[in-house]
């Protein structure tokens, strides 16, 4: 009897794990399916055809049709590609229209697995592409800043921001748009120069890597009042502080949507450097979208305050975070009285990262000291990526035993 009674359960399991597969498998096209069964890599070279705007004191976004075949906008002249390969994401099945209904802390969300194609994080020139992207980012389109070319075939499929205030970034498109990278700008404020975003930027770097609204110390006046006394915070007036606050996040939630559903058959991945790193990481951990960042903050502690949908284990999250051990931000040691970021009002404390990180270690192999410059995305490029002899891609593992703020007391006086 109980031979017969572990049969049948063996039988059930077996035709569970079947019949989950079919479902899966009928959510792929033919084409793509076969691609996945075969483990071959695509390759897609893109262009920027379209911009996007995002109003900051209307909230409105608002595009604009690039003109085809204007020199102001091509960018010819070096081969660079990408290359996808197939994997498995976790959508969420239903998503809320409402950017700021996307964080309401008891709004659960349903996830489902889906064959997708992602960016082959093995390849160098993908990478180099990505990294160009996103320095490309800071750029505002026929400005005379410093620009990376990229092949004829990839251009700006969009552009959003560029006012004094907001958001900035492109969205890089394929002939055909089936595959579409959104680069989100990361922090250009006052650690390096001032520029017209730095105080927003600097408000949502305090707001989502700090570990209380930014009251470092008693110096500080920090940007809420939720710190009652040295390392001791009001958890339930941080998520109100939280919940409340216009943050880059909602702004690129909407940037998303806006692009998915022009283009809702298309493969879209998300990347960004420091603070756009980041936050294409939290869009990516909202909607399943594959994210490659570079040199980003710490953003698990955000992600967890922002109670990201997590899908069943940590490894199935489609998120690369590259950077190395000599930028102080990365590795979250910018902090205290004699970091730069002390100085120039930024709370950077988290140092756990959601997703992968690929770390190249600049410090014990290469000799390098930790210091600030080393952060900037020109300097990632020409003094690491460019070299792959010197600096091969690092492997991308899942950031084990990491806590962020440790010393902290966190009370709830709902508990």
């Amino acid at each position: 009897m109980p031979v017969v009674f572990l049969k049948a359960v063996l039988g059930t399991i077996f035709l569970f794990i079947i019949v989950s597969q079919n479902y899966i498998l009928k959510q792929w096209q033919p084409s793509q399916e076969q691609q996945l069964l075969s483990g071959n890599s695509h390759v897609d070279r893109l262009e920027l055809k379209k911009v996007y705007r995002l109003d900051p004191d209307t909230n409105n976004i608002l595009y604009l049709d690039m003109p085809q075949h204007n020199e102001q906008y091509v960018m010819a002249s070096t081969n660079y590609t990408v290359k996808s390969v197939p994997g498995i994401t976790f959508k969420p099945k239903k998503i809320n229209r409402h950017a700021k209904l996307l964080r309401l802390f008891n709004e659960p969300v349903d996830l489902e697995p889906s064959f997708y194609m992602m960016p082959n994080i093995k390849d160098h020139n993908t990478i180099l592409t990505l990294s160009m992207m996103s320095f490309d980012a800071y750029i505002e389109v026929g400005s005379n800043g410093q620009w990376y070319d990229l092949d004829s075939e990839w251009g700006i499929n969009s552009t959003f921001g560029w006012e004094d205030k907001g958001l900035r970034g492109h969205v890089f498109g394929n002939a055909d748009n089936s595959l579409l990278i959104i680069g989100f700008k990361g922090t250009s404020g006052s650690i390096f120069n001032t520029e017209p975003t730095g105080e927003q930027d600097k408000f949502n770097d305090n707001m989502l890597f700090s570990c209380c609204c930014a009251k470092v110390d008693r110096t500080w006046k920090g940007i809420c009042e939720c710190s009652e006394k040295t390392y001791s915070c009001d958890s339930q007036c941080l998520e109100k502080k939280l919940l409340s606050s216009e943050l880059y996040y909602d702004y690129a939630n909407r940037i998303y949507m806006s692009v998915n559903d022009k283009y809702p058959n298309a493969t879209i991945w998300l990347t960004g450097h420091s603070l756009g790193g980041a936050i294409a990481s939290l869009v990516g951990q909202t909607f399943g979208v594959p994210t490659v960042t570079f040199e980003s903050p710490g953003d698990r502690l955000a992600s967890r305050r922002l109670h990201m949908p997590q899908p069943p284990g940590a490894s199935d999250l489609p998120i690369w975070h590259f950077g190395h051990t000599a930028d102080p931000l990365f590795i979250g040691v910018c902090t205290g009285p004699m970091s730069g970021c002390y100085y120039a009002g930024y709370a950077m404390e988290s140092r756990c990262h959601a997703g992968k990180v690929c770390i190249w270690d600049t410090v014990k192999d290469h000799g390098w000291r930790v210091n600030l410059a080393t952060h900037r995305i020109g300097d990632v490029i020409e003094n690491i990526i460019k070299k792959p002899s010197e600096f091969p891609l690092p492997s991308c593992e899942i950031q084990q035993d990491c806590d962020d703020c440790g010393l902290w007391v966190y009370n709830d006086p709902r508990d």
